[in-house]
């Protein structure tokens, strides 16, 4: 959509808020001279309370464009121009709401009593979507997330794109692609999930996240070597952002007892396997770009290890040799092959045969 085409309409849309606003005060202020059933009837009166509603809800949502692009310009950031625009208009429909009974309640202890009965008997009934406004209010109070965030909940990662009473809009990566890649579905998830579930957030604390490359080198091959060539390579790729960010990460660290466990630069780590010796290196990183700098380290470290013959890379094999180890140690003279010997075993003598009772008497 070209430039000025989003402006008319964002100038059109502010224009139309404020006569929508200028048409709900003008009906207010000539509601005391309206005819009796109009202003002090239940009927009148729900009419007059859905139409305010609906002005101030048209209101809010022509508003929301033009507050989000006039705060983004002043504090660099979408994502939290429309987190303030959400909480405003929140509040501004309940201050409404609060106005519009307390202007229409007869009786305040008995429409209260009423009042606290339906809401009980709403409790029970609607449980799921109560408990979507708690997760809310525990979202915006304790800062679980934001807009813009970076977070896994309830087996869905993504980023925050919305965030409204009931529901939570991510921006979906990961799934079936690799990596952080987007998948293009923009998944919504129930605010219940923050009291039901745990919630992962990426970039609450800091906009970086660690991660590590994994080598296996064969036991012949110079470890010594292998680890300068892991260093080198992530010190290409993110040893600049480390160091630049090193300050700024500690500053922002929840508890300051972890900053002991911080690194400037990327850093190696190593252990024992089936085949080789694991290699690991060390960093972090903003998570927006983990994949790509990932993509780079290993890339370099290939190259590396190509053009260098004191490092080889292990993999699992299988060799198969026929006749097993007994085959081998032949070929290689170790065991001399056994010799045939023949035992001659003379043949038992025959008995005789004992003659019985019944033959001897017929003789």
């Amino acid at each position: 959509m070209p430039l000025r085409t989003r402006r008319a309409r964002r100038d059109g849309s502010l224009g139309a808020a404020i006569l929508v606003i200028g048409l709900v005060l003008l009906g207010l202020l000539l509601l005391p001279y309206a005819p009796p059933s109009l202003s002090h009837g239940f009927t009148g009166s729900l009419v007059v309370v859905a139409i305010v509603l609906a002005a101030v809800w048209v209101a809010l949502h022509l508003l929301g464009p033009v507050f989000e692009r006039v705060t983004a310009a002043r504090m660099g950031s979408h994502a939290d121009a429309r987190s303030i625009w959400r909480v405003v208009s929140y509040a501004t429909l309940g201050v409404v709401l609060v106005g519009l009974a307390f202007a229409y309640l007869g009786d305040v202890t008995s429409t209260g009593l009423s009042v606290g009965l339906l809401g009980a008997a709403l409790a029970f009934v609607l449980q799921k979507p109560l408990l979507n406004l708690v997760g809310w209010l525990i979202t915006n109070y304790r800062g679980v997330y934001r807009i813009g965030d970076r977070i896994e909940i309830g087996g869905v990662t993504g980023y925050v794109t919305d965030i409204n009473l009931m529901y939570t809009e991510l921006q979906e990566f990961g799934a079936w692609m690799h990596g952080d890649t987007f998948t293009g579905r923009l998944v919504t998830v129930p605010n219940s999930l923050v009291v039901e579930g745990a919630v992962k957030n990426y970039t609450r604390d800091f906009p970086l996240v660690w991660d590590e490359v994994e080598v296996l080198v064969t036991y012949e091959s110079d470890v010594d070597v292998a680890k300068r060539h892991l260093v080198d390579a992530a010190m290409e790729v993110v040893g600049g952002v480390m160091f630049e960010n090193y300050e700024r990460y500690r500053e922002h660290l929840v508890l300051r007892d972890l900053q002991q466990n911080l690194i400037t630069t990327p850093q190696v780590r190593m252990d024992f396997a089936d085949s080789g010796v694991k290699v690991y290196v060390l960093y972090f990183c903003p998570p927006e770009i983990r994949r790509r700098m990932k993509a780079q380290i290993v890339e370099k470290i290939w190259r590396r290890f190509s053009e260098d013959p004191r490092v080889e890379m292990a993999y699992p094999h299988l060799a198969v040799v026929p006749g097993g180890r007994k085959a081998l140690a032949e070929a290689a003279g170790e065991v001399e092959p056994p010799t045939e010997t023949r035992f001659e075993i003379a043949a038992p003598p025959k008995r005789k045969r004992k003659p019985t009772r019944g033959s001897r008497s017929r003789s």
